[in-house]
């Protein structure tokens, strides 16, 4: 009976790591501009320098789903992969999930989604700050590392969620 029981908890504990989500919710990060690199849960790192910082930020409450969003890491402008910009591992054909906004009221903005050799694997469109939060998908097209940043003005981003 003991070893059927320990059979049992092995196959669950495998099943619920072959189906663990990655994410990175603002509302979860201490407020704040930051100049350094911070990491966060799940290989998430939120990457800054003193010249190009990173905000985490109040906002105003935006409800996507059973997500409430009050919190932003707002992308003060262009990013690349040492600045202003998100990164977080993924394995072929998991599901990317970013949502965010544009920091701007009037302009639709883009995320760009870039591997780690620079080169741009999405392009993720960003509806204007005030109207409803953008929930843009995409298939990791190899293992690796990826990285959001805005293509060239601030983003707002809420949540980044890997998975299956």
């Amino acid at each position: 009976m003991k070893k059927i029981f320990a059979a049992f908890t092995a196959i669950l504990m495998m099943g619920a790591a072959a189906f663990a989500e990655g994410y990175i919710n603002a509302a979860d990060l201490d407020k704040g501009s930051f100049t350094a690199d911070i990491k966060c849960e799940d290989g998430f790192v939120i990457h800054a320098n003193s010249e190009k910082n990173v905000e985490i930020k109040s906002a105003d409450a935006r409800t996507v789903g059973e997500d409430t969003f009050t919190q932003c890491i707002k992308l003060g402008g262009a990013g690349k992969l040492d600045y202003r910009s998100i990164s977080f591992p993924a394995k072929a054909g998991e599901t990317v999930t970013v949502q965010g906004v544009s920091s701007s009221k009037t302009e639709a903005r883009a995320a760009l989604v870039v591997n780690e050799a620079g080169e741009t694997v999405a392009e993720l469109p960003l509806k204007a700050d005030g109207a409803d939060v953008s929930t843009e998908t995409f298939k990791a097209p190899a293992d690796g590392t990826y990285y959001v940043w805005s293509k060239k003005s601030g983003i707002y981003i809420f949540q980044i969620k890997v998975g299956k």
